[in-house]
């Protein structure tokens, strides 16, 4: 049987057990909370909070998508405003130093929170932070270690910067930086060399079409590199290998060289992995295939290399990835080598 709350608060008055029926909740469960007040509050103190973190902000503008996601993603809403406010604050001291010129990633953690594991991967100050860094890099995610890599190095932040190195050849650059002296020397004697990460973002080489070239052509397998290098012309563009899967290094690379208007040829294996990897060059750097079309596929086909795994399609020409099915058989760049060098020999940049 339900009692009326007004019935209720008379009987507790007239038995001079409490004058009110507000009074005796509060004895019995504590004070009564206005919980609707407390949330307009806190939604104001989140307003607040965001707004001054965006005022930090005001002469660096490209920062403010970073903010805004984190906003419309309540993503830190998760640990709380108290603790939220603290990893705001140490987020925004860190993103304010970015982009940085080689700092390795446990020294600017060390440097801004006096924890050099501040910035790793598991934790919450590196999960909000390297959103900054990728978008500042241009970096699409940062959903695995490598990805995590590429975004930090972006931003000019080490991580893991001597592993990887990117094999070159005759690739030039300016002779003021140590690196670009280095690229020179290397490239004047016809001979291949590494890059590192390291040496890419703390001694950034200065590319431009004048020093470089127009192109730079780019290949997947080191033997097309060593067949180049050995070649008796001894004159050739400039090449790069990606050794399979493009690393960090790769990409700082790639970056570097768009950015000083050089047009980027890509060739590798005509197998489903080699075109997964060519989709990952073409539209990430914006590069053009070199011999990579579904004519150029027919007429070098052959029946000694069985094609396995799931079909990819070639983002560049969809003809080709039928034609591949079609024949069931795949072609690596080994096959292909002499005409690949000649390209190179004579500059040859149409598909």
């Amino acid at each position: 049987m339900s009692v009326p709350l007004e019935s209720l608060e008379d009987l507790l008055r007239h038995a001079q057990i409490c004058p009110s029926l507000s009074e005796a909740v509060q004895l019995l469960t504590g004070p009564i909370r206005n919980l609707r007040a407390e949330r307009i509050n806190l939604e104001l103190y989140w307003d607040r909070l965001y707004s001054k973190a965006a005022s930090r902000f005001a002469s660096r503008p490209n920062f403010q998508p970073w903010l805004d996601g984190l906003y419309a993603s309540g993503s830190l809403r998760r640990y709380g405003i108290q603790r939220a406010e603290i990893l705001l604050n140490q987020a925004i001291d860190i993103v304010s130093r970015l982009p940085a010129k080689g700092i390795s990633l446990s020294e600017l953690a060390a440097s801004t929170t006096g924890n050099a594991h501040a910035l790793d991967p598991d934790t919450s100050l590196g999960a909000v932070v390297i959103r900054a860094a990728a978008m500042l890099g241009g970096v699409a995610n940062w959903n695995h270690a490598e990805a995590r890599r590429d975004a930090w190095a972006a931003a000019g932040v080490l991580c893991d910067e001597l592993s990887a190195p990117v094999l070159t050849l005759r690739l030039r650059a300016d002779t003021e930086s140590v690196t670009g002296r280095a690229l020179c020397l290397y490239a004047d004697a016809g001979e291949p060399t590494f890059l590192s990460v390291r040496q890419l973002v703390k001694s950034s080489p200065v590319f431009s079409r004048d020093w470089t070239g127009p192109v730079v052509y780019i290949c997947e397998n080191p033997a097309v590199v060593s067949a180049a290098a050995t070649n008796p012309k001894q004159q050739s563009s400039p090449l790069i290998c990606t050794q399979g899967q493009p690393t960090t290094g790769i990409h700082v690379l790639l970056r570097k060289l768009t950015a000083a208007g050089i047009r980027l040829l890509y060739h590798g294996d005509f197998d489903w992995s080699g075109i997964q990897i060519a989709n990952s060059i073409l539209q990430r750097h914006n590069a053009d295939p070199w011999r990579m079309t579904a004519t150029e596929y027919k007429n070098i086909a052959t029946k000694s290399l069985p094609l396995e795994g799931i079909p990819v399609l070639a983002s560049w020409d969809h003809e080709l990835t039928q034609a591949m099915k079609d024949s069931g058989f795949g072609v690596h760049e080994e096959q292909v080598i002499d005409t690949l060098v000649d390209d190179l020999c004579t500059g040859r940049v149409d598909n």
